[in-house]
């Protein structure tokens, strides 16, 4: 119920009283776009959370294997969920530039090739103009 009360405010936080009329209400495609980094960090902030209270039930202490302590499957299950969820938003699974091209350099050199070729456009234009 928090979330969903956070989420409204954030979303309507442009809206007026008078637009806002119970049931009607709509949500813009700029006003998505607006909130989508405010939700974002309190989805992670909510996830970092799922993954506190995992946590100590996937990575025992040496203490807690000694009394006996076994890992539970359930948290296991719950903590590979959240992982993956951060997993996506952060998109670590989408490749980057200089995974997707070994060969590439860094933005400096990219910079550097980008000005030599436009120096080398302006001769030859210079030159054909000529």
């Amino acid at each position: 119920m928090h979330v969903d009360m956070h989420l409204w405010h954030v979303l309507t936080r442009h809206m007026s009283n008078s637009e806002i009329v119970p049931g009607t209400a709509r949500i813009n495609e700029e006003q998505v776009a607006e909130a989508a980094p405010g939700v974002r960090a309190l989805v992670v902030q909510r996830l970092e959370q799922v993954w506190r209270a995992c946590e100590p039930h996937i990575n025992p202490s040496q203490d807690d294997l000694d009394l006996g302590f076994r890992r539970d499957p359930r948290y296991i299950e719950a903590g590979i969920r959240v992982l993956d969820r951060l997993t996506a938003i952060y998109g670590l699974l989408k490749p980057n530039q200089v995974q997707a091209d070994p060969d590439a350099g860094s933005s400096v050199d990219q910079r550097a090739a980008v000005s030599r070729f436009v120096e080398e456009l302006e001769q030859r234009i210079t030159k054909r103009d000529e």
